[in-house]
């Protein structure tokens, strides 16, 4: 804005104009000789002093009238208003140039506050500018400095250059030196080949005549060697052989003696029972027959056996057969076998958690894909809680069944109120530890609620443990007319040391036995086996990424695995059949070793795989025995 310095009026204070205190008193004009002096004109008064001077120059009479008469006075006051008014009209118009005068003074103020304030606004720009420019003349001083640093170095290249190209024109001179160092070493070579070639010749007519001689006197010795050889051998293996025959020969003859001997025992005792029953009390028969007992059990130096004869079940041929036939051709490999469906028939989670979260995160996308259902376990946490949970939870229709855990040797009656409310499918589940009268009450007690009963099996299997167990599930169906399905848990693979070497491992007389009892226990009525990541003490190994090396830690420890898997597996299969054989991916209880759900799957999957390679067994173990134990009617049917 620009600044007007135009000189200011001065107000009607500074003027000494007080319109108030100018008409507060009395009017000097109101005096008589002021009236009078107002109210004749300028002429009229130089008349008047005229006149006076001549009168009194005159007569110099006193005059008596007043010296001012009442029109006079009139005209006197009328003109001191006349007078007044043009002061009051003159004041109003001073009064309105100074309040103009005024607000062209404010707007001065202003337009200096505003011209002082860009003032300072111009120097500080000033300033910056100036900052700004020592800025750039350092940046310059930089810029220079790095151009000079440029140039040297520019100039130590181009020097370097020069050197470079001196020593590649000395190294191409070397090259032509060695091109004709080279045409003269290969001119000499073939010199020496065409020598070297004579000298082979001479050589090969020699080794020939040679090697004649040789064949010539090979064929004479060979067929004297053969001839003694041949000879010795015929004596020597004689010999062997005659020995190992006849040891194998006792073996047999031992075997089968035993065999006849106790066909012929069961065969005599029959008969001697019922010529007994039928005949009456014959002494001396019993007498001869005792005496034909006992040397027949003496002969044999074997201690009875259990009671029954026990037609072990046998696999398909198909099973054992081999890999490649004429009429099979070649079998698919055992990555390319996977299960259509899976159910996890063992998912133990802690913590309530009834979403089973961490579950679902172990079993990745392969086992979470293929997943269909899920046998649930939620040890210690509170059932009812939990049903109510599972009743309104997204996860309820792949629910297969929840299991209640139950003390064997004393069922609680609440767990029958939990059977018999909700909407979640349950089964039931406890520990073998020993045989017992509570634990046939309490196997019966479960298997009368007829709901599967998973019972894990928490005892060193030997042949008296064998016996008692087979004796609780014997006395504990007995009466029911058609008992629920018995899932057996830490038997398949048992629990055994690692640090014993396979080759050991398959002459121990542990795993001789293993076959035995897994036999024994097939003949067990509706008795089903399960398929977990075994009590090792070591965690299941990492199953190998796509596409990484096969020598890994992880990959030796895996196969390793698979290995004994399949020492134990293979008589599982075929002793129950893979009707029988149910998939879990969580430990057995008494396990303490970590497990991890898709690990174990892909273990178990290939395992099972290698042995069998057959798409019925793979999707009957996997899905199909899970779905008929646990699952609903409806299901079953499908």
């Amino acid at each position: 804005m620009p600044i007007d310095n135009t000189p200011l009026m001065q107000t009607s204070d500074a003027l000494g104009l007080n319109v108030e205190n100018h008409y507060s008193g009395a009017s000097p004009y109101l005096q008589p000789q002021v009236i009078v002096h107002l109210a004749e004109p300028e002429g009229g008064a130089t008349t008047r002093r005229s006149k006076s001077r001549r009168k009194s120059s005159g007569s110099r009479k006193p005059s008596k009238s007043p010296s001012r008469t009442p029109l006079a006075i009139a005209r006197a006051i009328v003109e001191e208003e006349r007078h007044t008014s043009e002061l009051k009209s003159l004041l109003r118009g001073n009064e309105g140039r100074l309040e103009a005068e005024m607000r062209r003074a404010e707007e001065a103020v202003s337009r200096a506050d505003y011209a002082e304030r860009r003032e300072r606004e111009a120097l500080a720009s000033l300033q910056q500018l100036e900052e700004a420019k020592a800025k750039l003349q350092l940046e310059l001083i930089a810029i220079e400095t790095a151009s000079r640093n440029y140039q040297v170095q520019l100039e130590l290249t181009e020097r370097e250059l020069r050197l470079c190209r001196r020593d590649s024109e000395m190294l191409q001179e070397e090259v032509r030196d060695l091109d004709k160092s080279c045409r003269q070493a290969q001119e000499q070579c073939r010199k020496y080949q065409v020598a070297l070639r004579a000298a082979e010749a001479k050589s090969d007519s020699r080794e020939s005549s040679m090697q004649i001689s040789l064949k010539k006197c090979f064929i004479d010795g060979e067929g004297l060697g053969y001839e003694n050889g041949y000879a010795e051998g015929y004596e020597n293996g004689r010999k062997d052989g005659k020995q190992q025959g006849i040891k194998s020969g006792r073996k047999e003859g031992l075997r089968e003696g035993r065999e006849q001997g106790r066909i012929e025992e069961r065969r005599n005792a029959m008969e001697a029972i019922d010529r007994f029953l039928g005949n009456g009390t014959d002494h001396a028969g019993i007498r001869r027959w005792a005496a034909t007992s006992s040397h027949t059990i003496m002969a044999s130096a074997v201690p009875p056996k259990r009671k029954g004869p026990k037609d072990l079940p046998k696999l398909p041929p198909s099973a054992f057969s081999s890999p490649v036939t004429e009429s099979s051709g070649i079998l698919p490999s055992p990555s390319t076998i996977q299960p259509e469906a899976v159910i996890d028939a063992n998912v133990v989670v802690a913590d309530g958690d009834v979403a089973h979260t961490q579950w679902k995160k172990e079993a990745g996308q392969v086992l979470g894909g293929k997943i269909r259902g899920v046998v649930l376990s939620l040890p210690g946490a509170d059932l009812d809680k939990v049903t109510k949970e599972l009743e309104s939870s997204p996860d309820l229709d792949r629910i297969v069944s929840l299991r209640i855990p139950y003390d064997i040797a004393n069922p609680d009656p609440s767990v029958e109120s939990l059977l018999a409310s909700g909407k979640v499918p349950t089964s039931l589940s406890t520990v073998y530890s020993a045989s017992s009268p509570e634990t046939i009450a309490g196997l019966k007690w479960a298997l009368e609620r007829g709901r599967p009963v998973d019972v894990d099996v928490q005892v060193v299997l030997t042949d008296a443990t064998l016996e008692g167990f087979e004796d609780v599930v014997g006395k504990a169906t007995e009466g029911i007319a058609s008992p629920p399905p018995i899932i057996l848990s830490n038997v398949l693979p048992p629990p055994h040391d690692l640090d014993l070497p396979i080759i050991k491992l398959m002459n121990h007389p542990t795993y001789l036995a293993f076959s035995n009892q897994v036999a024994a226990l097939s003949l067990l009525p509706n008795v089903y086996i399960k398929f977990l990541p075994p009590s090792w003490d070591a965690p299941t190994p990492q199953t190998p990424y796509p596409g990484s090396p096969i020598d890994t830690a992880d990959g030796k420890i895996q196969r390793e695995w698979k290995r004994r898997i399949k020492l134990y597996l293979g008589p599982v299969l075929e002793a129950f059949g893979y009707q029988r054989i149910i998939f879990g991916s969580s430990p057995s209880t008494a396990s303490r070793a970590k497990s991890n759900a898709g690990d174990w799957y892909e273990i178990a999957r290939e395992s099972l795989a290698e042995l069998v390679s057959d798409q019925e067994f793979v999707d009957a173990v996997f899905h199909g025995n899970a779905l008929k134990v646990y699952g609903k009617a409806e299901e079953k049917k499908q």
